[in-house]
């Protein structure tokens, strides 16, 4: 989710939406551009399966307009490997046009010189590369191509090249076959002159790639975070000791996350608001409400009707009517876990600061890990 700050100052708009079930704005509207992909990752499904051709070049100008106009701030660009889409810089260019900041995960194995300062002249703003590993023997046997890491490398070299300082960020999944190679991480996301890394718990829906059981995320969290915290804090690409923990710590965070369950029960006690501030749009134009439920349920299909339409429709006010997830997905995601908190402050009416108090409790969980 974006633009806190802009809920926040709109905040009684923002509860009486909540509380009354009915829209607010779609915020951050992620994309997923292309369904097809070039690599052959062990923790998706892209590369097994094809899909019909994605909307072309108007079809997607006609659905930015009108989520600009219902306030739309961000829209982030995803796939598959949305660098396979051939209008992307036009795309891009046009979004940009309207004020919108445009984000974009990519595996950066096609880009060129040219593909990225064409991106970056368009207007892209923030670029997450996906690598999973300093060995790149590591990163090549997780995303399933040989060659992969050399070539994901390179593209990152560029997008620096071109992109604004603090513009370019790292994507890590951690899973079974990569965790202990991490440590290296911080001195090898600066070196490549990224901003941030984001180290991302295994999601296993595949079967191919495992999360890592109890005692291998003990271990991560004795052995490998401590050495990331440090590095990662010294070098600027994490922004808290906390990041370096992607699975929590302590007992119970251990349990859930050892069963993929990355929400750590909170939505438990509080609903996901996502469906108020965000939306997800395939390759298609089919409407979702977020990327843990991108092959279902349809909430509508652009194809045939308007965004309008669909954002107002049954299918998302029956969404905004639950109190508790209503997907059993729900529970595994941690896509908008500080998000949500925010917005659950600026619900209960305490001050946007206040909200990250919330992290508080991991902060403190840490300390007590270093001690023990």
């Amino acid at each position: 989710m974006y633009a806190i700050d802009e809920v926040a100052n709109d905040a009684a708009a923002f509860r009486q939406a909540v509380q009354t079930g009915t829209p607010y704005k779609p915020l951050y509207v992620k994309i997923k551009l292309v369904w097809t992909c070039n690599l052959r990752c062990g923790m998706c499904n892209h590369w097994r399966s094809r899909r019909d051709a994605p909307l072309d070049l108007p079809q997607w100008q006609q659905i930015v307009t009108e989520l600009v106009a219902w306030g739309c701030r961000k829209i982030h660009i995803t796939g598959g490997e949305p660098t396979l889409y051939p209008d992307l810089p036009a795309l891009i260019e046009y979004m940009t046009n309207r004020g919108l900041r445009v984000n974009m995960t990519t595996n950066g194995t096609l880009l060129t010189k040219e593909r990225a300062r064409a991106l970056c002249a368009a207007g892209l703003s923030n670029v997450n590369i996906s690598l999973d590993s300093p060995v790149r023997q590591l990163h090549d046997r997780v995303r399933g191509v040989k060659g992969a890491w050399k070539k994901t490398v390179r593209g990152a070299t560029y997008l620096q090249r071109y992109l604004k300082k603090g513009e370019l960020r790292i994507n890590t999944v951690v899973g079974r076959r990569n965790y202990a190679s991490l440590a290296p991480m911080p001195d090898f996301a600066a070196d490549l002159g990224a901003a941030f890394l984001n180290l991302i718990p295994l999601d296993d829906h595949t079967g191919e790639m495992q999360r890592l059981h109890k005692e291998q995320i003990q271990r991560y969290n004795q052995e490998i975070a401590p050495q990331l915290a440090e590095r990662g804090l010294a070098l600027g690409v994490l922004r808290q000791e906390q990041d370096a923990y992607p699975f929590g710590v302590g007992k119970t965070a251990v349990r859930h996350s050892k069963n993929g369950l990355y929400a750590q029960g909170y939505y438990e006690r509080r609903p996901c608001l996502a469906p108020w501030t965000h939306t997800l749009i395939d390759h298609l134009g089919r409407v979702t409400v977020c990327c843990m439920l991108r092959d279902g349920p349809t909430l509508g299909d652009l194809r045939q009707q308007s965004f309008t339409d669909i954002w107002q429709g049954a299918a998302y006010a029956a969404l905004r009517a639950q109190t508790q997830p209503l997907f059993r997905a729900c529970h595994r995601c941690d896509d908008f876990l500080q998000e949500n908190r925010q917005l659950a402050a600026i619900l209960d009416g305490v001050q946007l600061k206040s909200a990250k108090v919330s992290s508080s409790s991991n902060s403190s969980a840490v300390t007590a890990l270093k001690a023990s």
